[in-house]
C-alpha cells in the first residue's frame, strides 16, 4: 500500500511540472482504453498505431497518390497500416511455421533477374513508355537511395521492399495450399456422376403446417443440448443496438424563397447575355458549372427529364423558363446545335513542326497507311497497334486527351488533322465514327435552395427539444419522435465502424458514439456534415464471443420443435399408408395429389434450385442404390415425402475436366478464406472504429 501511494504521489507531483497533455499520452500508454486491437494477444497503442497510419500517408504522398488529406486517401492510409500488423503478426508468422523461406538469390531474381516481382513490374516509376518493367530504371533508383539526403527514397524503398517480401511469401503458401490440395479419382467419379446422373420423380408431399401441434413439447436440457454441440458456429462481433432521431437539414420555405429571388435577379441579365460572356457569367453564378460539350436530348435526362425535354424541341438561341424542381431553380439557354457523332475512332502521329505535318499529310493522302507511318515514330505498343487512341466519346476527349483532339468531333471519318496537344504537335486521323445525331451545347443557369443559418439553428433547436423531452429516457425519446413525426430509426445489429444506418449514409460519427456509450445513454446533437443532426440512443450491448444461450434459446426452440413436429408426422403417416406401395393411394390416404419433378440431381442442391436439400439427398441416395420402389416417409426440411423414380438419365456434360475446375475453385476459396481463419485463430480484435 505504501508503494502504491508513493506512485499516487508521485504522478501528482508530475502534473505540476510536466504538460497535461503530455501526462495524458504518458498515461495513455498505459491504459487499454487508448488500444485500437489487440493481435495474438498484443495490445496496439493508438500513438504507436497513428505513426503507423502517418508513414502510409506519407508514402502515399512520395509516391503521388494523393495528399493524404481527403476521408478516402486517409481511410486507405488506414487500412494499409491495420494491413501491416496483420501481415507481421498474423500472416507472415504462419507462412513461417509451415517452412516458407525466402532465399538471397530469390530476393536478386525479384529485383533483376527473370521472375521480377509483381510489386515492382506495377510500380509506374519504374516502366518504360510502353508499360514495361525498366531495369535500368529501377537500377537508377537503387544507386540514388543513398545520395538522396531526404531519406525519402530510403522509405520508399523500405516500403516496396516489404510489399515484396510479403507478396511473394503469401504466394508460396497459397501454391503449398493449391498442391497440397488434389482431387482424387473416387472424388471426381462421384463428382461426375453427382452432376450427370439425373431423375425424373413422382412424389407425394405432406407439408408442414403452420399450426403448430401444441403436443409437441422442447426440454430446456435439449435446447442447452443442442446449444452446446452449434456453439462454435455462433461466434460473433461486438454489436451494439439503439436508435436515432434523424432531423434533416433541409432549406425552409424562406431558404427557398429566397433562391427564387436569386435566380430570377439573375435570369434578366442571363437572358440578355451574348454567347462570349456566357462561360464567365455560368461560372460565377450558377449552382451548375458551365459545361462546354454537345449532348444528346437524352442524355440530359441524368440531370433533368425538363432539360431533357427543352433540348429535344427548340432550336439554339432559345430559353427555358425558370423551372423549381428538387429545392433548385433551374433556366437554360441553347447556345448551339449541330449534327455530331457520339463515338470516334482515332489515330495519331506525333510530329515535330508544321513542315513535317504537311510533308505526313500529303504522304498519307498519297495512299501510305497510317498505321505504318505511326510505327516509325512511336514504339511498339503491348496490346494496340502503334498510334491507336481507340474508340472514344466526347466526354473522354474532353477529359483525357488535351484540347486539340475535340475537332474530330466536326471532322468527317478519313479526316486527318493537325492538332495541338499540350504544346506539342501531333496529327490525328478520325479513322471511323459513329452515325452523326443532333446534339445541343446548352448553358444552365441554376440557384439550389440550401439551409441558411437561420435554418440552421431553428432545426438545431428541434433536436434540443428531442434532448430535453427524454429526460435521460429512451423511452420518453421514442414517445416524442413518434408524436411529432421525427425520423426514428432501428439501429440493430451494429457493428463498429458502420458507416450506413439504415437509409442514412457517413453515420460513422454515430457508431463511433454508440460504441463508446453505457446501455440507456442518450447522446447529445451529433452533427453528420451539412445533411442531418442526430440524436443516439444505445440500448443494448452484445459483448464479442459467442451468443449465449439465453440470447439463441427461442430459435433453437423453435427449430428443435420444427424438426420434432416432422418427425411425429412421419411417424403419423407410416400409421395411416401401412405398407401401400403405390403413390396414387398414398396420396388419397393423406388427402393430397402426387407431383413430378424431373431432372433432379444431387448437384441441386447448389444449382438454386428451391427444392427441399433432405430430399434431394434421399431421391439421390435412392438412385444411387437403383431402387425404383416408393420410398417414404422421407422427412425432409418441409414436411414428409413419399416418391419413386420414374425415370433416371446419364448424361455427358459435365466432365473430368469441369470436376478439376471444380477442385481448383474450392482452393481458390480455401486461399480466400484463410487470412480470416488465421485471423480468427490469432483472436484478432479491430477496433480502429474509435479513433477512424
Amino acid at each position: 500500500m505504501g508503494v502504491f501511494i508513493s506512485i499516487v504521489i508521485a504522478i501528482a507531483l508530475l502534473a505540476f511540472i510536466v504538460n497535461p497533455d503530455d501526462l495524458q499520452r504518458v498515461m495513455s500508454m498505459f491504459s487499454s482504453k487508448y488500444d485500437v486491437g489487440k493481435i495474438a494477444g498484443k495490445s496496439i497503442n493508438q500513438q504507436e498505431y497513428s505513426r503507423r497510419v502517418e508513414y502510409y500517408n506519407n508514402i502515399a504522398k512520395l509516391t503521388g497518390g494523393g495528399t493524404g488529406s481527403s476521408e478516402e486517401e486517409s481511410e486507405r492510409a488506414n487500412n494499409e497500416a491495420w494491413n501491416s500488423y496483420v501481415a507481421d503478426n498474423v500472416l507472415i508468422p504462419a507462412c513461417e511455421r509451415a517452412g516458407i523461406k525466402i532465399g538471397e538469390a530469390e530476393i536478386e531474381d525479384m529485383c533483376g533477374g527473370v521472375d521480377i516481382s509483381p510489386v515492382l513490374r506495377n510500380e509506374a516509376a519504374f516502366l518504360d513508355q510502353n508499360g514495361q518493367f525498366n531495369k535500368d530504371q529501377f537500377q537508377n533508383f537503387i544507386q540514388n537511395i543513398d545520395a538522396d539526403e531526404t531519406g525519402q527514397l530510403a522509405a520508399y524503398w523500405g516500403y516496396l521492399e516489404n510489399n515484396m517480401m510479403q507478396e511473394r511469401m503469401f504466394t508460396k503458401y497459397a501454391a503449398m495450399i493449391a498442391k497440397g490440395t488434389v482431387a482424387n479419382k473416387l472424388q471426381v467419379r462421384r463428382d461426375i456422376a453427382e452432376n450427370n446422373n439425373s431423375y425424373n420423380v413422382d412424389f407425394v408431399i405432406l407439408p408442414l403446417s403452420y399450426e403448430r401441434d401444441t403436443t409437441i413439447k422442447v426440454s430446456n436440457d435439449e435446447i442447452k443440448k443442442y446449444y452446446e454441440q452449434i456453439r462454435p458456429a455462433l461466434k460473433k462481433f461486438e454489436t451494439r443496438d439503439g436508435k436515432i432521431v434523424v432531423l434533416p437539414i433541409e432549406p425552409s420555405d424562406k431558404d427557398v424563397k429566397a433562391a427564387q429571388e436569386e435566380i430570377e435577379k439573375l435570369n434578366e441579365e442571363f437572358q440578355t447575355l451574348p454567347d462570349t460572356d456566357m462561360k464567365a457569367f455560368i461560372s460565377k453564378n450558377s449552382d451548375t458549372p458551365f459545361n462546354d460539350l454537345f449532348f444528346k436530348s437524352e442524355e440530359l435526362k441524368d440531370v433533368s427529364s425538363i432539360l431533357a425535354d427543352f433540348a429535344a424541341e427548340k432550336k439554339a438561341g432559345d430559353f427555358l423558363d425558370i423551372q423549381h424542381y428538387d429545392d433548385q431553380f433551374v433556366s437554360a439557354k441553347i447556345m448551339e446545335v449541330a449534327s455530331r457523332p457520339d463515338s470516334v475512332f482515332l489515330k495519331y502521329i506525333p510530329v515535330a513542326d508544321d513542315n513535317m505535318a504537311d510533308s505526313l499529310i500529303a504522304v498519307l493522302k498519297g495512299g501510305a497507311d497510317f498505321t505504318a507511318l505511326a510505327a516509325q515514330y512511336i514504339p511498339a505498343q503491348r496490346g494496340g497497334e502503334p498510334g491507336t487512341i481507340g474508340w472514344a466519346t466526347e466526354p473522354i476527349v474532353y477529359a483525357h486527351l488535351p484540347q486539340g483532339f475535340m475537332q474530330a468531333f466536326t471532322a468527317k471519318a478519313g479526316d486527318i488533322f493537325k492538332a495541338d496537344a499540350n504544346g506539342a504537335l501531333v496529327l490525328v486521323k478520325v479513322d471511323q465514327q459513329t452515325k452523326p445525331v443532333r446534339k445541343v451545347k446548352i448553358a444552365v443557369l441554376s440557384r439550389n435552395a440550401t439551409a441558411s443559418q437561420e435554418t440552421f439553428s431553428n432545426i438545431y433547436a428541434e433536436a434540443g427539444k428531442v434532448i430535453d423531452a427524454s429526460a435521460k429516457s429512451i423511452a420518453k425519446m421514442e414517445d416524442y419522435a413518434l408524436a411529432n413525426n421525427l425520423d426514428l430509426v432501428p439501429a440493430n445489429g451494429l457493428i463498429g465502424g458502420l458507416k450506413n444506418i439504415g437509409s442514412y449514409d457517413n453515420m460513422k460519427e454515430v457508431t463511433r458514439w454508440l460504441f463508446d456509450a453505457k446501455e440507456g445513454d442518450i447522446s447529445e446533437i451529433i452533427t453528420v456534415g451539412n445533411k442531418y443532426y442526430v440524436i443516439a440512443a444505445l440500448k443494448k450491448i452484445h459483448p464479442a464471443g459467442y451468443a449465449s444461450l439465453e440470447e439463441m434459446a427461442p430459435q433453437l426452440k423453435e427449430y428443435l420443435t420444427v424438426k420434432k413436429t416432422v418427425q411425429k408426422m412421419a411417424e403419423d403417416c407410416k400409421s395411416k399408408v401401412g405398407e401401400l406401395n403405390d403413390l396414387e393411394a398414398i396420396a388419397e390416404k393423406l388427402n393430397t395429389t402426387v407431383s413430378n419433378i424431373e431432372d433432379v440431381t444431387f448437384s441441386s442442391l447448389r444449382s438454386g434450385q428451391q427444392l427441399d436439400p433432405l430430399f434431394i439427398g434421399q431421391i439421390a441416395k435412392a438412385g444411387a442404390e437403383g431402387n425404383k420402389n416408393v420410398v417414404g416417409p422421407a422427412v425432409g426440411s418441409l414436411g414428409v415425402y413419399y416418391f419413386q423414380i420414374k425415370d433416371s438419365k446419364i448424361g455427358a456434360f459435365y466432365t473430368e475436366s469441369d470436376a478439376q475446375n471444380k477442385a481448383d475453385n474450392a482452393v481458390y476459396s480455401i486461399i480466400n478464406v484463410l487470412p480470416q481463419v488465421m485471423c480468427n485463430d490469432a483472436d484478432v480484435v479491430d477496433q480502429r472504429y474509435k479513433f477512424y
